[in-house]
C-alpha cells in the first residue's frame, strides 16, 4: 500500500510538472517518462514495426534509455546534454523528472530530428517556463 501511495504521488509530480509546459513538450516528457515513445521498441511492441532495433545507429534496441543515454548516432547532440546535467553519467530519473534539466532535455530531442515527423518543430522551453510553468497556456 505504501508502494501504491508512493507510485501516485510520483504520477501526480509529472503529471503537475507536464501541465506546466507546452503541449507538445508535455507530450514528449510523457512519452519519454512512460516508454511509450515513438521509439522503434515501443512500436515494435505495439505491432507497428517489424524489428525493435534503433534505425539511427543498428546497434541495439531503440529503447528510451538508448535513445536518451546511449546510441551513438546522437552523441553530438548527447555532449551538450552531458555538459549541462553535471557530466557523463547522466541521470535519466533526474533527466525526465528534474524542472532544472528539463530545457537541456528538449534541447537535445530537437537536435536529435527523432520526433520532427510527429511533432515538427520542437519549441523551445524559455527559462522562465522551465522554473515557474506556463500560467496555463498550453499549445
Amino acid at each position: 500500500m505504501d508502494d501504491e501511495r508512493a507510485g501516485n504521488s510520483q504520477y501526480h509530480f509529472i503529471d503537475h510538472l507536464i501541465m506546466g509546459l507546452p503541449r507538445k513538450l508535455g507530450s514528449i516528457l510523457s512519452q519519454l517518462w512512460t516508454g511509450h515513445a515513438l521509439l522503434a521498441k515501443h512500436l515494435h511492441c505495439i505491432g507497428i514495426n517489424n524489428s525493435p532495433i534503433c534505425p539511427a545507429c543498428l546497434q541495439g534496441e531503440e529503447s528510451v534509455q538508448h535513445f536518451l543515454l546511449h546510441c551513438p548516432a546522437h552523441h553530438r547532440a548527447r555532449q551538450m546534454l552531458c555538459n549541462n546535467t553535471g557530466g557523463r553519467n547522466i541521470d535519466i530519473t533526474k533527466l525526465l523528472t528534474s524542472p532544472k534539466t528539463l530545457c537541456t532535455l528538449f534541447r537535445y530531442v530537437a537536435k536529435t530530428g527523432h520526433f520532427h515527423s510527429t511533432f515538427g518543430e520542437i519549441p523551445t522551453l524559455k527559462k522562465t517556463q522551465q522554473r515557474e510553468g506556463e500560467q496555463g497556456d498550453r499549445r
